[in-house]
């Protein structure tokens, strides 16, 4: 869909009403709530599953309806991970192949797998707040609320 995306009825209320129209309220609000990671994600899918749902679930932008969205987007974790193991493992970017009109230089499949999981994890990550941009505009999450890397000491 082009244009804007709409905005959820409770933040129409926070940032106010300065047209004066009805603003209706939201139809479907679903109770969010921790879930465990599907069986079919990977060991790092898991792992970000598991890093991204706690905080998710406690700024209420994780339901039961948002699973399989989270799930693609630590499935595109997971690929970008094992795609840069292989690259680092292989040692460089490039590799050199001879034909008719002589050397070539091409990418590995890996830079196309670690790019194209890039792409899915901007996407799917933006309607989670998982940016700086996305987080703006789902307005009522503060900048570092999703990820906050002091947080573990300040519960201490």
């Amino acid at each position: 869909m082009k244009g804007r995306k709409p905005k959820p009825s409770h933040l129409k209320l926070v940032d106010g009403n300065p047209g004066k129209r009805e603003i209706p309220l939201d139809p479907l609000r679903l109770q969010s709530v921790e879930a465990e990671p599907p069986s079919y994600l990977d060991s790092y899918a898991r792992e970000a599953w598991n890093q991204v749902v706690p905080p998710l679930v406690q700024k209420q932008l994780f339901t039961q309806l948002d699973h399989v969205a989270l799930a693609t987007w630590c499935a595109a974790y997971g690929q970008w991970r094992r795609a840069l193991e292989a690259l680092e493992a292989a040692g460089e970017d490039t590799y050199v192949t001879e034909g008719r009109m002589g050397k070539m230089i091409r990418a590995r499949p890996q830079v196309g797998i670690a790019n194209e999981a890039i792409r899915v994890m901007n996407a799917v990550g933006s309607n989670f707040g998982f940016s700086p941009a996305a987080r703006l505009r789902l307005r009522g999450v503060e900048q570092g609320d999703l990820f906050d890397p002091f947080a573990e000491f300040a519960k201490a």
